[in-house]
């Protein structure tokens, strides 16, 4: 048999649903059409893709298989229809980039300016919702080039994916130069702990090495006031002496300079080595431009102490 762009629809569309009834509402089709076209895809294929457990539809392995696909050919249709569309524009493509870190957009502006200046008909676009799952939304074809923390030693198996290596940062407590903490040039997890936090739960989430540090010594922030690091509220708070925030170095280098803020090391030190994930095949020709540009922009944060 072969699929048309009906069938492929269907399939994501149950699968992010669960639900004929929300699928079909999304498709702009009846419940029991949808429900037809289901059963006459299941027919030719010669098995079931979805099963009901608990009121909700999930997919089966068989499935999940072409659902995967689906998602693929659909996101690959979306971007050749956005860029042909740029290119009956006057444009010459578009390059869609995510970051895993809000943080990072501090030293992204520099960056798309100058690659900008020299790309002037390719268009850049930050989709800031794949920033959740950026592998996911690369192997999706959802995106054309992701920032993350790690390589490939550190990332599941996967011969879709490459990593270019681009910086190292080392994460640090900030502390308000009245603070008894500032006198110290190095402090330990523990430490911390007994401050209060300000800042995002997921920058000491299991798995970070902040969390992982915390969780080695046996301890973890009693109180926590959930603040975006983009918001510069967190520095704020830092600034009059009222906590304890963590954030890579270069962040904070401004607030450093001014000696508004103090620095500490947390234990031997807390790093991140950050790279530019991308599709090894069938990816933008322009990634290899940018991520050029990114090492030339990249952060150069002062030295501990």
């Amino acid at each position: 048999m072969r699929l048309d762009l009906r069938h492929l629809h269907l399939l994501v569309a149950i699968d992010d649903l669960g639900s004929l009834h929300a699928a079909a509402r999304r498709l702009h089709l009846s419940a029991s059409a949808l429900s037809l076209q289901l059963r006459d895809l299941e027919d030719r294929l010669g098995g079931q893709l979805f099963e009901r457990r608990w009121r909700r539809l999930h997919v089966t392995p068989a499935g999940r298989r072409l659902t995967h696909t689906a998602r693929a050919v659909l996101a690959d249709l979306a971007r050749a229809e956005a860029e042909t569309r740029l290119l009956l524009a006057g444009h010459t493509g578009t390059l869609r980039i995510t970051t895993a870190c809000m943080q990072t957009y501090h030293w992204l502006p520099p960056v798309l300016e100058s690659w900008s200046r020299a790309h002037p008909d390719t268009q850049v676009s930050i989709v800031g919702e794949a920033g959740v799952a950026p592998l996911d939304a690369l192997r999706d074809g959802a995106i054309d080039l992701a920032l993350v923390v790690g390589d490939a030693g550190d990332a599941p198996s996967d011969d879709r994916v490459q990593f270019t290596p681009l910086f190292r940062d080392e994460l640090v407590a900030l502390v308000s130069p009245r603070h008894p903490l500032a006198r110290r040039r190095q402090v330990r997890a523990r430490d911390l702990a007994a401050e209060a936090y300000w800042g995002a739960p997921d920058s000491f989430a299991p798995g970070t090495p902040l969390g992982d540090t915390l969780a080695a010594d046996g301890v973890s922030f009693t109180r926590v006031t959930p603040l975006a690091y983009a918001s510069g509220a967190p520095l704020e708070m830092v600034r009059a002496n009222l906590g304890v925030t963590v954030c890579p170095r270069w962040f904070a280098e401004p607030d450093l300079a001014r000696r508004e803020v103090v620095a500490l090391r947390i234990g031997g030190g807390l790093w991140l080595d950050w790279s530019a994930a991308t599709a090894r095949a069938g990816g933008s020709p322009h990634t290899a431009s940018f991520i050029a540009e990114m090492k030339r922009h990249r952060p150069t944060p002062s030295a501990a102490g």
